[in-house]
């Protein structure tokens, strides 16, 4: 991804941001307010169904978006 008008370029990841746990329970893991990609939640064994994550014993809602890293100019 380009952003002209700051003449930098970007990497972008696929990744989803921890919104809630489902059913407001406790968040054992820590993930409410977090946000992984794609790969990194593979390597967790977390598997995502549409809007929620469940990993381990838990249930989050997520938001789906991307990670961007900036690019060597």
């Amino acid at each position: 991804m380009t952003l002209t008008e700051l003449g930098r370029r970007f990497t972008m990841t696929p990744a989803v941001c921890f919104v809630s746990t489902t059913g407001n329970d406790q968040d054992p893991y820590d993930l409410v307010g977090r946000v992984k990609s794609k790969p990194q939640l593979e390597e967790m064994g977390a598997e995502q169904l549409a809007n929620s994550v469940i990993y381990q014993d838990m249930a989050y809602d997520v938001i789906d978006g991307f990670i961007g890293e900036p690019l060597p100019p």
